[in-house]
């Protein structure tokens, strides 16, 4: 909208204390790693969901304001808030005419 960009990550099984969120030079970087979980049973069974490390950069907009980003995960969802910078107003200065 006209006050801020918002980002949502979808991080199922990912706690927050596993995520990475860094904002370098126009970009937004967000990396973590979904650990295994290991159970010790006999029994054999099939797992179809994906482990491992990853990582996504996104080159923010001129406007963005990386010193006032916020984030907050909920129920597997990261929600990144990005505030837009206040558009700077042209500067006018009032010009004494002298007589010549």
């Amino acid at each position: 909208d006209e006050k801020a960009y918002a980002v949502v990550v979808e991080l199922p099984g990912i706690e927050p204390e596993d995520i990475t969120l860094e904002a370098k030079d126009n970009t937004l970087s967000i990396s973590g790693e979904k650990k295994v979980e290991r159970r010790d049973e006999d029994n054999k069974h099939v797992l179809e969901r994906s482990y491992g490390t990853f990582c996504r950069t996104i080159e923010l907009p001129d406007d963005a304001d990386i010193e006032h980003i916020q984030a907050a995960s909920k129920n597997g969802l990261l929600t990144v808030t990005i505030p837009r910078k206040a558009e700077e107003q042209p500067k006018t200065r009032k010009i004494e005419i002298n007589k010549a």
